[in-house]
């Protein structure tokens, strides 16, 4: 397990990425080549990164692994370069990957709310309480699994189309329940993801999330 010492501060947390994609993974762009995606992490002063590939079912992450750890070791530089995957946790105890795999990378970022991919579980019940209530039983059953060194943009209801406002998801998703999970976090040596794309969409929530 890859270990980042607890920090609050915003200066020293803006010299470390730990959610990169490549050209490899399906969202990012054909010019997302890794050693440029290096290069702009060295101008950009960054002391440590994570490429984070995203593996999905039937699409193991294994020679994607192999590759860039072969263009890691080809480079020249100083920042710390961790190669890893955004992993799934798309049910209770379901992730996209073997333990053998997962174990094999040296970096695990978690993605649990990624509701709008066909093959990820719902819960019965579709309330805005439902979803919280699944997402909170996920988690918790990877905190326990030992398997996960972050969680990427954490609670936030990204592509999540169930609900037209999505307040009514982050308004269910009370200080208690934020609460309850960062101590279990902590207990299992988990860090969360301080989502751009979070803070922009939803200053309040990320706000209230970082306090």
């Amino acid at each position: 397990m890859f270990h980042l010492e607890r920090c609050y501060d915003i200066d020293e947390l803006l010299t470390k990425n730990m959610h990169m994609h490549t050209k490899f993974s399906g969202c990012a762009k054909p010019e997302m080549e890794f050693e440029a995606l290096v290069r702009k992490a060295v101008e950009s002063g960054f002391d440590c990164i994570a490429i984070t590939d995203h593996s999905n079912l039937g699409d193991s992450i294994t020679r994607c692994f192999e590759e860039e750890k072969k263009l890691r070791d080809s480079l020249q530089t100083d920042i710390k370069i961790l190669i890893g995957s955004e992993l799934s946790n798309y049910g209770v105890g379901k992730y996209s990957e073997t333990p053998e795999v997962m174990n094999s990378l040296e970096y695990r970022l978690f993605a649990q709310n990624h509701y709008h991919l066909s093959w990820w579980e719902h819960p019965e019940d579709k309330s805005p309480e439902g979803y919280v209530a699944h997402m909170t039983a996920c988690l918790e059953e990877l905190f326990r699994s030992g398997h996960a060194d972050c969680i990427a943009h954490p609670l936030a209801p990204i592509k999540l189309k169930a609900f037209s406002n999505p307040y009514m998801l982050l308004n269910a998703l009370t200080d208690n329940v934020i609460g309850n999970l960062m101590e279990k976090a902590e207990a299992a040596e988990v860090s969360w993801e301080l989502h751009r794309g979070v803070v922009w969409a939803w200053p309040d929530f990320a706000r209230r999330f970082f306090n």
